[in-house]
Formats: structure tokens, sequence, C-alpha cells
């Protein structure tokens, strides 16, 4: 079992001191189990102290719905996962602290949102707790990846790194990465561990949206009152259907929301967002992810 094997890596990590502060980076390609790795830890760690989680897994988010970096803390009593056969996914049983909007479902054209997305969601832990562990995406193929990665482990300077690999298809990122500072740790992924399909990341990431979406309100917006950005793709003739972000003066972002009407000749956007007050938000973010606004 994938969660066994988790338990045994995270008590190995604990047992020899390598996690106690700052930020732990869990890198690897997608279905290697960081996920429950990342929880097998807050598990053991949490009953001590509190321990921030981001979830930068922008296509398979389990804080926060796809699209963003969300992040939560783990305090006592542990977290909990929650099994989700239909989807074969994993759950985090924690309320989301915060979200940060990056546009799409996929890192690819979007490395300054995202490296912006992880960075401003670990600043925000770091308020709370002194012990950070970051969830990230299985990028990892590429110089774009590479880059990446470089980029984030320099702005955040984790104490820990931690590879998670079936047969060395980190190493090129990997590469030199030990001289920089951080503690870098190879564990080897189980084997049991079987590959979502297409088909399956689709249906996690639709349930993930049906549930962010199910309690929300349509809401008339004055573009006149805000600003209006768009992330690399879009374009904001034609943006019904997108996702977009509903950040505040702060460049906190409050919530995502559906495009559903676009009016540029009055003015004025609708929205099918959760409820909040659109006085506090002074900028509109239109994303390149767009979602089935009768399935949303």
């Amino acid at each position: 079992m994938s969660q066994d094997w988790a338990d045994n890596i995270a008590q190995k990590l604990i047992s020899r001191n390598l996690i106690q502060i700052g930020t732990c980076l869990i890198l690897g390609a997608a279905d290697t189990g960081k996920t429950t790795l990342a929880a097998a830890l807050a598990k053991r760690l949490a009953p001590s102290r509190p321990i921030g989680i981001v979830d930068a897994d922008i296509g398979q988010s389990h804080i926060g719905p796809p699209t963003t970096v969300g992040w939560a803390v783990a305090t006592n009593p542990p977290p909990l996962l929650s099994s989700d056969r239909k989807t074969r996914g994993d759950l985090w049983q924690l309320p989301t602290a915060s979200i940060s909007f990056v546009g799409d479902v996929t890192p690819v054209g979007h490395l300054l949102q995202l490296t912006a997305a992880i960075i401003q969601s670990v600043e925000q832990a770091s308020k709370v707790t002194e012990l950070i562990i970051v969830d990230t995406p299985g990028f990892i193929t590429g110089p774009a990846a590479s880059a990446l990665w470089w980029t984030v482990q320099r702005v955040l300077n984790p104490k820990l790194i931690l590879a998670v690999e079936r047969n060395n298809e980190l190493s090129d990122i990997l590469a030199g990465l030990h001289r920089l500072g951080p503690h870098l740790e190879l564990v080897k992924s189980p084997p049991q561990i079987k590959a979502k399909s297409p088909q399956d990341r689709r249906a996690y990431r639709q349930s993930q949206f049906n549930k962010y979406f199910q309690n929300s309100l349509l809401h008339n917006i004055n573009l006149s009152d805000m600003a209006v950005q768009v992330t690399w793709n879009s374009s904001r003739n034609n943006p019904v259907s997108h996702i977009a972000a509903l950040r505040n003066q702060d460049g906190t972002d409050v919530a995502i929301g559906i495009i559903t009407e676009w009016q540029p000749d009055k003015n004025t956007v609708v929205l099918k967002a959760p409820q909040l007050d659109i006085r506090q938000i002074s900028c509109l973010v239109i994303g390149d992810a767009t979602i089935d606004i009768a399935e949303g």
C-alpha cells in the first residue's frame, strides 16, 4: 500500500531530524506519491506543532480549486485523507486558508504565475507556522521545468528537498542542487502506485470545480470600478466560460469565478462565484482555463 510506504518514509525522515523548521519542497512526476507523502509527514508532525501545507498541483488540486495554489494548516488532531474511489484521488480534510490564482490547470505557459503563487502562499503560511511542506505538480521534463524548480528553490531556499522518483527522471533538475544549500533526499516511488488516466484526471478536476462552485451566486461587476488583467493566452474579446480571479487591493485572491456574461459596451461582467463582498475586489484576473458553465 502506498500509505504504508509514505508512513515508513515519513518516520525515517523525522527520526533523522531532516524536517524540523523552514520549507520542505517535494518534487516528482505525476502519480509518484508526493501528496501521500506530504500527508504522512503532516500526520506525524501536526500533534506537536502546526504544519503549513502548500498545494501547488494546479491541475489536481486538493487544497483550493484547480487553477490555484492553495494552502492550509494542519494542527492537532492530525489531518485525515479520505479516499475518493470515483476519481481515485485523495482529499485533504483541511479548510483552505487562502488561494493564489495561476490561471490554468497546467504550468506550461504559466511559469511566472505559478512561481509567484507558490511564493505568495509560502509567505502567507510562514506567518502562522515555522514548518511548511510544498507539494508540487508533476511538471519535471525539459529545460522549462528545470528553470522553474531552480527558480523556486532559489527564492524559497528550502531546508529540505524530497525528490520522489521512479527511475532517475529528476536527474536534470537535481543536478547540482545539493551544492546550493538545501539537503537533498532521494525517495524511491512505490511501484504499486497506478498512473491516473487523462479521463480520471479530468473527472477529478471537474469534481473539484463542482464542489467549489456548488453554492455560488451570480455577481454583476462594473468593470470601471476595477483593473482587469489577463494571463498568457486569454483574450478579453470573448472570455465567457473562462475562470477569473477576484483579487483585493492587498493582492490576495478572495475567490475564483466563471465568467457567464461579458458586456464591454456596458462595461460590465457577470460571474458565477461564491458569496463575497464585491466592494473588496479591486482587480479581475482572467485566466486561460475554461469550464462548462452547465457542469460547473
